[in-house]
């Protein structure tokens, strides 16, 4: 993953306004993602506080403010050392460090939960088994994994993916595939929802997307399930 590190390096300082630009024409930001995202972790967690979170590939860590806010302990790493600097400084209650994305730099059953998000259509698809290996292997019994990827199956993901500079190398993933793999470790049975099948905030779109999850249409998915 030298090829990644390089390129999220090079564009650390300039991520947010880069996605920004890839996704304007939808007259939304990647805050809107961002907090649908981290909306639906939380609602996994069902709001336990005390939860031990490692995030993979959590880059700045625009995210961790938003699952702070229910008092967890995060962690996150990243292949990308300037992304990690930049994370430190943001999310000073919260633990990074850079890895070689392959090994997690962690003991096995560590976390209580463990996502990523909108990471793994960077793998090498010969690394993706072993990514998600690695994912499970540091969760705790009963712990819950989340991997959420942006939907090839929806149009306007794949113009806002062709217009994002660090996405020209990425290679989108089927929720089914995901599932399939998270099924070879024998130890986290999936599903999937999908989200995002429309661009506004209020309360009631909020509702149809939930209404909609099982349509595999939405911008962005979630696979998702507990290690047994």
């Amino acid at each position: 993953m030298e090829e990644s590190k390089t390129e999220f390096d090079e564009h650390s300082q300039n991520y947010k306004d880069l996605v920004n630009n890839s996704v304007n024409f939808s007259g939304l930001t990647v805050d809107f993602f961002t907090q649908g995202k981290a909306d639906f972790f939380n609602h996994l967690l069902k709001d336990k506080k005390e939860h031990v979170v490692l995030d993979i590939g959590c880059g700045v860590g625009d995210l961790h403010s938003y699952l702070a806010q229910k008092g967890r302990k995060i962690s996150g790493v990243d292949v990308s050392a300037e992304s990690i600097k930049i994370a430190k400084n943001t999310n000073k209650g919260n633990i990074y460090s850079v890895y070689d994305g392959e090994k997690l730099p962690f003991d096995d059953n560590t976390f209580d939960a463990v996502l990523t998000t909108c990471v793994m259509h960077h793998v090498p698809p010969a690394q993706w088994q072993r990514f998600i290996d690695e994912m499970v292997r540091v969760t705790k019994k009963e712990g819950t994994l989340a991997i959420f990827e942006h939907n090839p199956f929806n149009p306007l993901t794949r113009i806002a993916v062709n217009r994002c500079p660090f996405d020209k190398d990425a290679v989108l993933l089927r929720a089914k595939q995901i599932e399939g793999m998270l099924s070879k470790t024998k130890q986290i049975k999936a599903k999937s929802s999908y989200m995002f099948f429309t661009p506004f905030k209020h309360n009631l779109f909020k509702k149809l997307d939930n209404l909609l999850s099982w349509l595999p249409l939405g911008a962005q998915y979630c696979t998702y399930g507990q290690k047994n």
